[in-house]
């Protein structure tokens, strides 16, 4: 049985007209050569937030819609703390539940569900009670399952990053959760602006790096830069098994030679 495979982009931050993230900054460039590259490698492709660069306006999903559609794939959106959760729900045609940006998906050989854990004007993250019972009740199905929201569900350190992951009541109402379904491949987010990977409830938490800049650490220092469009490629063999997480980078000109099958 062929592997299920899914790419995670996360926090393109797309700017409105005549308005940019900083000098030399290239989201839009950015965003359309990561959604390129994914969508020949994976049948399923979730931007995990922060779509819009300020707050959500229309300006900015115009933005986002302009390069989804001349990327001419199907992408699958998640709400983030730049975002506007109804707004994506209304501008792009996506079907959630009680107001809130959560869906699920097959997959070939799984699923994927999608949760809304922006709070508009927060930076951190929460999911409240129906929002676990319903997801709960979705993980309930048995299917090999990847869970993607925004907001991380570890702490990442710093005092910059100190608000970044959901709140205290909502990575313990989310563990328990979690720990209750065997199936749970992985728990994804964005935010962070880093790669990072951890222990959760009994799987593992990755956290995607953003596709239109880098966050890292300069002593104790929160720092950022431009960098190379980024985004993760999780796959899995049947029932689950052999489940993995990569890095992609997408250099200037990436070429790939085809080698002989083996």
């Amino acid at each position: 049985m062929p592997r299920t495979v899914l790419a995670q982009i996360s926090d393109p931050h797309i700017t409105g007209p005549h308005d940019e993230l900083f000098e030399a900054s290239d989201p839009v460039g950015n965003l359309s050569a990561a959604i390129h590259h994914a969508a020949a490698r994976a049948e399923a492709v979730i931007i995990t937030g922060d779509l819009a660069a300020r707050a959500g306006t229309d300006a900015e999903y115009e933005g986002v819609r302009a390069v989804i559609e001349s990327c001419g794939v199907d992408v699958l959106l998640c709400a983030g703390n730049h975002d506007e959760s109804r707004k994506i729900q209304s501008l792009f045609g996506v079907q959630g539940r009680n107001g809130r940006l959560d869906y699920a998906r097959d997959l070939s050989g799984g699923r994927l569900v999608v949760m809304d854990s922006s709070r508009a004007g927060r930076g951190d993250g929460a999911l409240d009670d129906d929002q676990l019972a319903w997801l709960d009740s979705e993980l309930d199905r048995g299917a090999p399952t990847v869970v993607a929201m925004h907001h991380p569900c570890f702490s990442i350190g710093g005092k910059g990053l100190a608000g970044v992951r959901l709140d205290d009541g909502s990575v313990e109402g989310l563990a328990s959760v979690v720990s209750r379904h065997s199936n749970v491949l992985s728990v994804i987010s964005g935010h962070a602006h880093m790669t990072l990977s951890t222990a959760f409830a009994g799987t593992v938490a990755h956290a995607c790096p953003s596709v239109a800049y880098e966050f890292d650490f300069r002593g104790r220092d929160l720092i950022y830069r431009p960098g190379l469009p980024q985004y993760m490629l999780y796959s899995w063999a049947g029932g689950g098994a052999g489940f993995f997480a990569r890095q992609m980078t997408v250099a200037p000109g990436d070429a790939w030679l085809v080698m002989e099958s083996f």
